[in-house]
Protein backbone atom coordinates (compact mmCIF):
# COMPACT_ATOMS: atom_id res chain seq x y z
CA UNK A 1 0.00 0.00 0.00
CA UNK A 2 1.27 3.67 -1.03
CA UNK A 3 1.80 6.50 2.10
CA UNK A 4 -0.96 8.41 0.04
CA UNK A 5 -3.34 5.76 0.17
CA UNK A 6 -2.80 4.40 3.72
CA UNK A 7 -2.86 8.08 4.55
CA UNK A 8 -6.26 8.56 2.94
CA UNK A 9 -8.02 5.29 4.47
CA UNK A 10 -6.68 6.39 8.04
CA UNK A 11 -8.75 10.06 7.29
CA UNK A 12 -11.55 8.43 5.71
CA UNK A 13 -11.00 5.31 8.12
CA UNK A 14 -12.13 3.09 4.99
CA UNK A 15 -12.57 -0.35 6.48
CA UNK A 16 -11.20 -2.38 3.54
CA UNK A 17 -12.55 -6.24 2.55
CA UNK A 18 -9.82 -9.28 3.08
CA UNK A 19 -11.27 -11.77 0.60
CA UNK A 20 -8.35 -13.59 2.12
CA UNK A 21 -10.17 -13.90 5.28
CA UNK A 22 -13.75 -12.60 4.64
CA UNK A 23 -13.40 -9.64 6.62
CA UNK A 24 -13.14 -6.21 7.08
CA UNK A 25 -9.94 -4.65 8.16
CA UNK A 26 -9.69 -2.52 10.90
CA UNK A 27 -6.88 -0.69 10.52
CA UNK A 28 -4.22 -0.28 7.69
CA UNK A 29 -2.92 -3.27 8.88
CA UNK A 30 -6.02 -4.44 10.45
CA UNK A 31 -4.10 -4.31 13.81
CA UNK A 32 -5.82 -1.02 14.85
CA UNK A 33 -7.46 -2.93 18.03
CA UNK A 34 -4.29 -4.38 19.01
CA UNK A 35 -2.40 -0.74 18.47
CA UNK A 36 -4.81 0.91 20.73
CA UNK A 37 -4.18 -1.38 23.56
CA UNK A 38 -0.92 -1.26 23.25
CA UNK A 39 -0.83 2.25 23.86
CA UNK A 40 -3.09 2.64 26.46
CA UNK A 41 -1.61 0.37 28.66
CA UNK A 42 2.05 1.58 28.23
CA UNK A 43 0.64 5.05 29.18
CA UNK A 44 0.31 6.46 32.54
CA UNK A 45 -2.13 8.67 31.81
CA UNK A 46 -4.05 6.89 29.01
CA UNK A 47 -4.50 3.95 31.23
CA UNK A 48 -5.26 6.19 34.07
CA UNK A 49 -7.77 7.87 31.83
CA UNK A 50 -9.17 4.51 30.31
CA UNK A 51 -10.16 2.97 33.82
CA UNK A 52 -11.33 6.47 35.14
CA UNK A 53 -13.76 6.49 32.09
CA UNK A 54 -14.83 2.86 32.85
CA UNK A 55 -15.50 3.17 36.48
CA UNK A 56 -17.76 6.21 35.78
CA UNK A 57 -19.89 4.37 32.72
CA UNK A 58 -20.47 1.43 35.02
CA UNK A 59 -20.90 3.23 38.44
CA UNK A 60 -22.31 1.50 41.09
CA UNK A 61 -24.02 -1.08 38.87
CA UNK A 62 -27.65 -1.51 39.53
CA UNK A 63 -27.60 -2.28 43.69
CA UNK A 64 -26.27 -4.97 45.50
CA UNK A 65 -29.31 -7.37 44.91
CA UNK A 66 -29.36 -7.58 41.08
CA UNK A 67 -25.25 -6.87 40.73
CA UNK A 68 -25.03 -10.66 42.11
CA UNK A 69 -27.45 -11.89 38.95
CA UNK A 70 -25.46 -14.83 37.00
CA UNK A 71 -25.57 -14.16 33.41
CA UNK A 72 -23.18 -16.76 32.39
CA UNK A 73 -22.98 -19.77 34.65
CA UNK A 74 -20.08 -21.33 33.23
CA UNK A 75 -17.83 -18.57 34.05
CA UNK A 76 -19.66 -17.44 37.08
CA UNK A 77 -19.98 -13.97 35.49
CA UNK A 78 -21.97 -11.77 37.62
CA UNK A 79 -24.37 -8.83 35.84
CA UNK A 80 -22.01 -5.88 37.67
CA UNK A 81 -18.83 -7.76 36.42
CA UNK A 82 -20.86 -8.02 33.33
CA UNK A 83 -21.46 -4.34 32.98
CA UNK A 84 -18.05 -3.51 34.01
CA UNK A 85 -16.86 -5.48 31.07
CA UNK A 86 -19.07 -3.47 28.73
CA UNK A 87 -17.80 -0.39 30.25
CA UNK A 88 -14.27 -1.37 30.06
CA UNK A 89 -14.30 -2.49 25.88
CA UNK A 90 -16.31 1.22 25.59
CA UNK A 91 -13.54 3.67 27.43
CA UNK A 92 -10.79 1.66 25.52
CA UNK A 93 -12.65 1.54 21.79
CA UNK A 94 -15.72 3.07 21.62
CA UNK A 95 -17.42 -0.01 21.31
CA UNK A 96 -17.76 -3.83 22.34
CA UNK A 97 -18.78 -6.95 21.30
CA UNK A 98 -21.08 -9.40 23.33
CA UNK A 99 -21.64 -12.74 22.54
CA UNK A 100 -24.84 -14.39 23.42
CA UNK A 101 -25.62 -18.29 23.74
CA UNK A 102 -29.23 -19.36 23.64
CA UNK A 103 -30.70 -22.76 25.28
CA UNK A 104 -33.54 -24.81 23.59
CA UNK A 105 -36.05 -22.58 24.28
CA UNK A 106 -34.50 -19.70 22.36
CA UNK A 107 -33.72 -17.47 25.14
CA UNK A 108 -30.43 -16.31 26.30
CA UNK A 109 -28.44 -18.51 28.76
CA UNK A 110 -25.38 -17.11 28.62
CA UNK A 111 -23.43 -13.74 27.94
CA UNK A 112 -19.89 -12.53 27.61
CA UNK A 113 -18.43 -9.64 26.73
CA UNK A 114 -15.19 -10.65 24.06
CA UNK A 115 -11.83 -9.17 23.77
CA UNK A 116 -11.99 -6.00 20.90
CA UNK A 117 -9.11 -7.03 18.95
CA UNK A 118 -10.91 -10.81 18.27
CA UNK A 119 -13.54 -9.44 16.42
CA UNK A 120 -14.05 -8.52 12.68
CA UNK A 121 -17.50 -8.00 10.36
CA UNK A 122 -17.60 -10.04 7.55
CA UNK A 123 -18.93 -8.43 4.01
CA UNK A 124 -22.35 -6.49 4.37
CA UNK A 125 -25.47 -8.24 2.08
CA UNK A 126 -27.41 -6.69 -0.41
CA UNK A 127 -29.55 -4.41 2.20
CA UNK A 128 -26.02 -3.73 3.87
CA UNK A 129 -26.36 -5.82 7.09
CA UNK A 130 -23.56 -7.79 8.61
CA UNK A 131 -24.33 -11.34 8.12
CA UNK A 132 -21.36 -12.80 10.20
CA UNK A 133 -18.59 -11.70 13.20
CA UNK A 134 -15.60 -13.47 12.67
CA UNK A 135 -13.59 -14.21 15.84
CA UNK A 136 -9.78 -14.96 15.81
CA UNK A 137 -6.99 -14.59 19.00
CA UNK A 138 -4.60 -13.74 16.59
CA UNK A 139 -5.23 -11.93 13.35
CA UNK A 140 -1.68 -12.06 12.32
CA UNK A 141 -1.17 -15.51 12.16
CA UNK A 142 -2.42 -16.40 8.96
CA UNK A 143 -3.07 -20.19 10.02
CA UNK A 144 -5.61 -19.16 12.85
CA UNK A 145 -6.95 -16.06 10.82
CA UNK A 146 -8.43 -18.61 8.10
CA UNK A 147 -10.04 -20.51 10.61
CA UNK A 148 -11.31 -17.86 12.15
CA UNK A 149 -14.92 -18.54 14.12
CA UNK A 150 -17.99 -17.52 12.27
CA UNK A 151 -20.48 -16.40 14.33
CA UNK A 152 -23.64 -15.08 13.82
CA UNK A 153 -24.98 -10.90 13.89
CA UNK A 154 -27.34 -10.56 16.92
CA UNK A 155 -30.84 -10.70 15.86
CA UNK A 156 -32.92 -12.41 18.73
CA UNK A 157 -36.21 -13.16 16.43
CA UNK A 158 -37.00 -16.24 17.18
CA UNK A 159 -37.47 -17.39 13.56
CA UNK A 160 -34.10 -16.26 12.88
CA UNK A 161 -32.95 -18.11 15.63
CA UNK A 162 -34.34 -21.02 14.98
CA UNK A 163 -33.52 -20.78 11.13
CA UNK A 164 -29.61 -20.55 12.63
CA UNK A 165 -30.37 -23.44 14.85
CA UNK A 166 -31.56 -25.62 12.48
CA UNK A 167 -28.65 -24.59 10.15
CA UNK A 168 -26.13 -25.44 12.77
CA UNK A 169 -27.76 -28.99 13.12
CA UNK A 170 -29.09 -28.35 16.13
CA UNK A 171 -28.89 -26.34 19.44
CA UNK A 172 -25.59 -28.23 20.66
CA UNK A 173 -23.89 -27.30 17.85
CA UNK A 174 -25.02 -23.60 17.34
CA UNK A 175 -22.37 -21.45 18.55
CA UNK A 176 -24.78 -18.45 19.25
CA UNK A 177 -24.75 -14.93 18.06
CA UNK A 178 -22.57 -11.85 18.56
CA UNK A 179 -24.63 -8.15 19.74
CA UNK A 180 -21.92 -5.66 18.37
CA UNK A 181 -22.43 -1.62 19.39
CA UNK A 182 -20.21 0.95 18.25
CA UNK A 183 -20.22 4.84 18.28
CA UNK A 184 -19.32 7.01 15.50
CA UNK A 185 -20.26 6.51 11.82
CA UNK A 186 -17.62 4.28 10.46
CA UNK A 187 -17.40 0.95 10.25
CA UNK A 188 -15.18 0.57 13.30
CA UNK A 189 -15.20 2.81 15.78
CA UNK A 190 -12.19 5.17 16.74
CA UNK A 191 -10.92 4.77 20.21
CA UNK A 192 -11.64 7.43 22.55
CA UNK A 193 -7.53 7.77 22.61
CA UNK A 194 -7.28 8.16 18.85
CA UNK A 195 -6.21 12.13 18.44
CA UNK A 196 -3.29 11.09 21.57
CA UNK A 197 -2.55 7.71 20.30
CA UNK A 198 1.31 9.53 19.40
CA UNK A 199 1.01 11.44 22.81
CA UNK A 200 0.25 8.42 24.32
CA UNK A 201 3.75 6.53 23.12
CA UNK A 202 5.39 9.92 23.72
CA UNK A 203 4.80 9.22 27.12
CA UNK A 204 6.37 6.17 27.07
CA UNK A 205 9.41 6.94 25.35
CA UNK A 206 10.13 9.59 28.19
CA UNK A 207 10.18 6.93 30.47
CA UNK A 208 12.28 4.85 28.70
CA UNK A 209 14.75 7.79 28.07
CA UNK A 210 14.77 8.32 31.85
CA UNK A 211 15.00 4.64 32.91
CA UNK A 212 17.93 4.58 30.31
CA UNK A 213 19.46 7.63 31.79
CA UNK A 214 19.42 6.34 35.72
CA UNK A 215 20.72 2.71 34.72
CA UNK A 216 23.68 3.90 32.06
CA UNK A 217 24.01 7.34 32.76
CA UNK A 218 26.57 8.92 35.50
CA UNK A 219 24.39 8.79 38.58
CA UNK A 220 26.16 9.05 41.67
CA UNK A 221 29.42 7.03 40.31
CA UNK A 222 32.54 7.70 43.06
CA UNK A 223 35.54 8.02 41.24
CA UNK A 224 39.16 6.38 42.75
CA UNK A 225 42.41 8.05 41.30
CA UNK A 226 45.75 5.86 42.12
CA UNK A 227 49.37 5.73 40.49
CA UNK A 228 49.78 2.84 38.35
CA UNK A 229 49.58 -0.14 40.39
CA UNK A 230 51.16 -2.50 37.93
CA UNK A 231 54.53 -1.36 36.73
CA UNK A 232 54.60 -1.50 32.99
CA UNK A 233 58.40 -0.66 32.83
CA UNK A 234 60.03 -4.41 34.49
CA UNK A 235 62.36 -6.15 32.76
CA UNK A 236 61.52 -9.17 31.36
CA UNK A 237 62.91 -11.92 34.12
CA UNK A 238 61.68 -10.20 37.13
CA UNK A 239 58.18 -9.09 34.96
CA UNK A 240 56.41 -12.22 35.32
CA UNK A 241 56.75 -12.91 39.24
CA UNK A 242 56.46 -9.11 40.02
CA UNK A 243 53.25 -8.54 37.66
CA UNK A 244 51.17 -10.80 39.11
CA UNK A 245 52.08 -9.87 42.77
CA UNK A 246 51.34 -6.13 41.40
CA UNK A 247 48.06 -7.33 40.20
CA UNK A 248 47.14 -9.06 43.37
CA UNK A 249 47.68 -5.87 45.24
CA UNK A 250 45.51 -4.11 42.82
CA UNK A 251 42.66 -6.36 43.38
CA UNK A 252 43.08 -6.45 47.33
CA UNK A 253 43.43 -2.65 46.97
CA UNK A 254 39.53 -2.67 44.82
CA UNK A 255 38.10 -4.98 47.00
CA UNK A 256 39.09 -2.78 49.78
CA UNK A 257 37.48 -0.52 48.38
CA UNK A 258 33.94 -1.60 47.62
CA UNK A 259 34.12 -3.13 51.35
CA UNK A 260 34.45 1.11 52.36
CA UNK A 261 31.54 2.24 50.03
CA UNK A 262 29.54 -0.75 50.97
CA UNK A 263 27.47 -3.39 48.79
CA UNK A 264 24.42 -1.14 47.82
CA UNK A 265 27.20 1.36 46.11
CA UNK A 266 29.45 -1.27 44.33
CA UNK A 267 28.57 -0.70 40.89
CA UNK A 268 28.83 3.06 41.29
CA UNK A 269 32.54 2.48 42.09
CA UNK A 270 35.27 3.52 39.41
CA UNK A 271 38.98 2.68 40.31
CA UNK A 272 41.65 4.60 37.15
CA UNK A 273 45.63 4.49 38.04
CA UNK A 274 47.72 7.49 36.29
CA UNK A 275 50.81 8.77 36.42
CA UNK A 276 51.22 10.76 39.17
CA UNK A 277 54.55 12.83 40.40
CA UNK A 278 54.35 13.35 44.07
CA UNK A 279 55.65 11.75 47.36
CA UNK A 280 52.51 12.90 49.12
CA UNK A 281 49.87 10.31 49.92
CA UNK A 282 47.24 13.01 48.96
CA UNK A 283 48.57 13.38 45.46
CA UNK A 284 48.94 10.03 44.66
CA UNK A 285 45.30 8.64 45.22
CA UNK A 286 42.10 11.00 45.75
CA UNK A 287 38.55 10.06 45.89
CA UNK A 288 35.75 12.46 43.73
CA UNK A 289 32.42 12.44 43.26
CA UNK A 290 30.62 12.27 40.32
CA UNK A 291 27.17 14.07 39.68
CA UNK A 292 24.52 12.71 37.75
CA UNK A 293 24.18 13.83 34.61
CA UNK A 294 20.10 12.99 34.56
CA UNK A 295 18.39 16.47 33.62
CA UNK A 296 14.95 15.41 35.29
CA UNK A 297 13.75 18.41 34.03
CA UNK A 298 14.29 17.46 30.31
CA UNK A 299 11.10 16.14 29.47
CA UNK A 300 8.64 17.73 32.19
CA UNK A 301 7.21 20.12 29.33
CA UNK A 302 6.66 17.23 27.01
CA UNK A 303 5.31 15.05 30.17
CA UNK A 304 2.79 17.42 30.75
CA UNK A 305 1.84 18.41 27.24
CA UNK A 306 1.35 15.16 26.02
CA UNK A 307 -0.56 13.58 29.70
CA UNK A 308 -2.98 16.54 29.24
CA UNK A 309 -3.71 16.68 25.69
CA UNK A 310 -4.88 12.53 26.44
CA UNK A 311 -7.12 13.97 29.36
CA UNK A 312 -8.79 16.34 26.79
CA UNK A 313 -9.25 13.36 24.55
CA UNK A 314 -10.92 11.71 27.43
CA UNK A 315 -12.90 14.77 28.13
CA UNK A 316 -11.70 14.43 32.31
CA UNK A 317 -10.04 17.44 33.83
CA UNK A 318 -6.43 16.73 33.79
CA UNK A 319 -6.51 17.29 37.68
CA UNK A 320 -8.24 14.60 38.37
CA UNK A 321 -5.67 12.50 36.82
CA UNK A 322 -2.58 13.90 38.11
CA UNK A 323 -3.53 16.62 40.94
CA UNK A 324 -0.51 18.58 41.21
CA UNK A 325 -2.67 21.54 43.60
CA UNK A 326 -2.05 20.39 47.21
CA UNK A 327 -5.31 23.18 47.56
CA UNK A 328 -7.55 19.92 45.80
CA UNK A 329 -6.73 17.66 48.93
CA UNK A 330 -8.42 20.21 51.72
CA UNK A 331 -10.60 18.57 54.41
CA UNK A 332 -13.24 20.21 52.12
CA UNK A 333 -12.27 18.30 49.34
CA UNK A 334 -14.91 20.23 46.86
CA UNK A 335 -12.65 20.95 44.27
CA UNK A 336 -12.17 16.92 43.32
CA UNK A 337 -16.25 16.55 44.38
CA UNK A 338 -16.88 19.06 41.59
CA UNK A 339 -14.40 17.68 38.76
CA UNK A 340 -15.96 14.21 39.29
CA UNK A 341 -19.45 15.61 39.12
CA UNK A 342 -18.42 17.37 36.19
CA UNK A 343 -17.25 14.30 34.45
CA UNK A 344 -20.26 12.18 35.54
CA UNK A 345 -22.07 14.85 33.71
CA UNK A 346 -19.49 14.92 30.60
CA UNK A 347 -19.72 10.64 30.31
CA UNK A 348 -24.12 10.40 30.82
CA UNK A 349 -24.91 9.67 27.10
CA UNK A 350 -22.57 7.05 27.19
CA UNK A 351 -23.22 5.57 30.47
CA UNK A 352 -27.05 5.30 29.56
CA UNK A 353 -25.83 3.61 26.31
CA UNK A 354 -24.30 0.70 28.90
CA UNK A 355 -27.89 0.80 30.76
CA UNK A 356 -29.44 0.15 27.42
CA UNK A 357 -27.19 -2.58 26.29
CA UNK A 358 -27.42 -4.40 29.59
CA UNK A 359 -31.26 -3.97 29.68
CA UNK A 360 -31.71 -5.16 25.66
CA UNK A 361 -29.44 -8.59 26.34
CA UNK A 362 -30.93 -9.03 30.10
CA UNK A 363 -34.87 -8.91 28.87
CA UNK A 364 -34.01 -12.10 26.32
CA UNK A 365 -31.76 -13.42 29.34
CA UNK A 366 -33.60 -16.91 30.75
CA UNK A 367 -32.80 -15.25 34.28
CA UNK A 368 -34.13 -12.00 33.18
CA UNK A 369 -34.81 -9.99 36.54
CA UNK A 370 -38.19 -8.51 37.36
CA UNK A 371 -37.31 -5.18 38.67
CA UNK A 372 -36.07 -2.57 36.45
CA UNK A 373 -32.35 -2.02 35.59
CA UNK A 374 -31.54 1.49 36.20
CA UNK A 375 -27.51 2.09 36.89
CA UNK A 376 -26.49 3.70 40.08
CA UNK A 377 -24.18 6.66 39.04
CA UNK A 378 -20.54 6.84 41.12
CA UNK A 379 -21.40 10.13 42.57
CA UNK A 380 -24.82 10.83 44.17
CA UNK A 381 -26.71 13.25 42.99
CA UNK A 382 -27.64 15.79 45.87
CA UNK A 383 -30.72 17.83 45.93
CA UNK A 384 -28.85 21.16 45.47
CA UNK A 385 -27.26 19.15 41.40
CA UNK A 386 -30.75 18.63 41.14
CA UNK A 387 -31.90 21.80 41.14
CA UNK A 388 -29.25 23.54 39.25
Amino acid sequence: MSLKSAFIEIIKRVAKFDKAYGIHNNGVDNNYPELVESRIANSVTALACKDTKASFLSGKGFGDDLNKLIVNKKKGTTLLQFTQDIADSIAEHNGVYIHANYNSLYEISTLQVLPFPDCRLSKEDDDKNVGKVLVCSDWKDSKLAKKARKVDFFNPKKKVVTSQVNTAGGIKKYNGQIFYWKAGKYIYPLSPIHPCLDDADSEKQAGVFKNTSLRKGFFGKTLFVTKPMVDPHLDKETQAKEIQEQKSEREAFRKTVKQFVGAENVDGVMHIELELESDKLEDEIFIKNIDANINDKLFAHTENSVSNNICISYRIPPMLIRPTDKSLFSSSGEAIREMKTFYQEQTSDERMMVEEIVRKLMALHADKPEAELKLIPLIAQTNANVDQ
